[in-house]
């Protein structure tokens, strides 16, 4: 009977291959990414940081699906059922959603900014190559449908996912503040090199900058997404 139920409370197989393979899929998208990037770099000035917090989001978004692909991998047990342990699922399972929020910071940031080279090299006067990025210019409601759609994903892959996962893992309540810990453990220093990215990328050095601020604003990355 004690076996059966230690059973009910473990992870099915499915479940666990679903989570594989979309980390396969986010792993792909980077590398597709990524490629495009290498592409662009080579004939540009190698001395620019066009692509900087691209890189460092793909980068981490890389790192992460690794880490998640290890969890799910290592959640599973060596037998006929192949059943998924639920602890390390679940980090698995948290890790995937913090991927996949990278993954779609990366595609949107470099999504919109090459959609705001293409209106300046198309533009004939200044004023309207600029005119893109305010919401009252034409052309404005469509850049903001696409930046509400990455939006939306973003929050939902940031924070209501991984939040789900917390609240579902069938792991004893006690464990969900070490779930929120683990979150914090991943998003912090990640956050952090992203800030530092974007100070480098956007704003002079000799602007005096609150890193803080930058840092607290990564929390909501959608907002640093059109500069």
């Amino acid at each position: 009977m004690a076996l059966e139920r230690d059973k009910c409370t473990e992870i099915a197989l499915n479940v666990t291959r679903t989570r594989v393979t979309v980390l396969v899929f986010n792993l792909t998208i980077i590398v597709f990414v990524f490629s495009l990037l290498v592409t662009q770099d080579t004939t540009a000035d190698p001395h620019a940081l066009t692509h900087l917090t691209s890189s460092v989001a793909l980068f981490t978004g890389f790192c992460l699906t690794l880490l998640g692909l290890f969890w799910l991998l290592y959640s599973q047990n060596f037998n006929s059922e192949g059943l998924s342990h639920p602890l390390p699922f679940t980090l698995g399972a948290i890790t995937t959603h913090l991927a996949l929020s990278q993954t779609v910071t990366a595609f949107m940031h470099e999504y919109l900014l090459g959609i705001d080279s293409a209106v300046d090299a198309s533009r004939l006067v200044a004023e309207s190559a600029q005119s893109l990025v305010r919401l009252d210019a034409p052309g404005g409601a469509a850049l903001l449908v696409l930046f509400l759609m990455g939006g939306v994903v973003w929050v939902l892959t940031t924070y209501a996912g991984p939040l789900t996962v917390g609240f579902k893992s069938p792991v004893r309540s006690g464990w969900r503040w070490f779930f929120a810990a683990y979150y914090f453990a991943l998003q912090i220093p990640i956050y952090w090199v992203y800030a530092r990215a974007f100070q480098l990328q956007y704003l002079p050095a000799d602007q005096p900058t609150n890193m803080l601020s930058i840092f607290a604003l990564q929390f909501f990355q959608p907002a640093l997404w059109v500069r």
